[in-house]
């Protein structure tokens, strides 16, 4: 640490589930911030490993790291509201247990935060990164309007509002649009929706602000890392989350136009033969591209080749938003 004084007081949240093995790094990459944090929140979300033991240990050596816990698991959206309730500061931010940020983290993203009453948060561009088998950094990822003009154009434009994973933001703001959502359809699968692209939901909400010139910047530099080991490239609920994220398009419709909500339940309902049809091609194209991406990861670059052809056949439109969005490392 330099000593220097926080342009503003800011909570970094570390919500942790069977992290025993990385979660110690991430700490300490908070612990040696140019700025630091003024705390440390970890929810520990009913792990079953040697997380909480690792954390108490970095805790007895720093008064900023504090604990709690939840019994049994309730899930990542539930974690993260906690963590937003829970918080201390007006500032937060969101880091997950695997990820590591760049010492400058906070205080570029601090400083712009708060020398600026428009915004409602401020992320970054982030490197992709796995540790098995010394494959390091794989790539860029560039999330986020980079200037005031591109964010308000997208909210005019009624556009998603994607945001990187370690942006931080107000935590009034994320309050005043009602925070995580934690239940969202009730289901004999035991399915939690509120998992699935929780981030994002909550971006697009507060990006109803736009209406009073408020806005999401990015920052073009990479100040985090990002990992994305090769199982975490499962297309398992792939579909679960594409739905998800259709739904939150119907919300930003609906409001912007004035018009409620619709449940998830009842937007499933409303899907025309055509419109499940389109959504199907559409999670095909993605499970090809996240099938890519693992293939890429395990240097399989035949059926990398293979993948992407399948994906750009069957949805040239997603190849296009991801060749804008990422940047592989060469």
């Amino acid at each position: 640490m330099t000593g220097k004084t926080p342009p503003l007081a800011v909570t970094v949240i570390v919500c942790c589930y069977n992290a025993e093995g990385t979660i110690a790094e991430t700490l300490r990459s908070l612990q040696d911030q140019t700025w630091p944090p003024q705390e440390i929140l970890v929810i520990d979300d009913g792990s079953r490993d040697r997380s909480i033991e690792v954390v108490t240990c970095l805790k007895a050596a720093d008064e900023r790291i504090r604990i709690i816990t939840t019994r049994p698991n309730r899930g990542t959206a539930f974690s993260r509201q906690l963590g937003l309730d829970e918080a201390r500061t007006a500032a937060v931010m969101f880091l997950d247990a695997d990820d590591l940020a760049d010492p400058r983290l906070l205080e570029m993203q601090g400083r712009v935060l708060a020398g600026n009453p428009d915004l409602l948060g401020v992320g970054c561009h982030a490197h992709y990164f796995d540790d098995t088998a010394g494959r390091g950094n794989l790539g860029l990822q560039r999330v986020g309007p980079e200037d005031r003009e591109t964010a308000l154009t997208q909210y005019r434009n009624g556009k998603l509002t994607f945001m990187p994973p370690a942006t931080m933001f107000w935590k009034g703001d994320a309050q005043a649009v009602g925070g995580y959502r934690t239940r969202i359809l009730q289901n004999d699968e035991a399915i939690r929706y509120e998992d699935f692209a929780e981030d994002l939901d909550l971006w697009c909400r507060m990006s109803d602000l736009g209406a009073e010139g408020r806005y999401f910047l990015t920052l073009a530099e990479p100040l985090f890392r990002y990992r994305k080991p090769p199982g975490s490239l499962s297309t398992r609920n792939l579909h679960l989350m594409q739905l998800k994220m259709r739904w939150i398009k119907d919300c930003l419709s609906r409001r912007r136009a004035g018009k409620a909500e619709r449940s998830l339940a009842e937007f499933i309902e409303s899907r025309s033969p055509a419109e499940r049809f389109h959504d199907w091609r559409s999670d095909k194209a993605a499970g090809f591209y996240k099938a890519a991406g693992f293939s890429y990861a395990s240097r399989r670059y035949l059926r990398l080749g293979l993948l992407l052809t399948l994906a750009a056949i069957t949805s040239p439109k997603l190849i296009r938003q991801k060749l804008k969005t990422q940047t592989v490392r060469r």
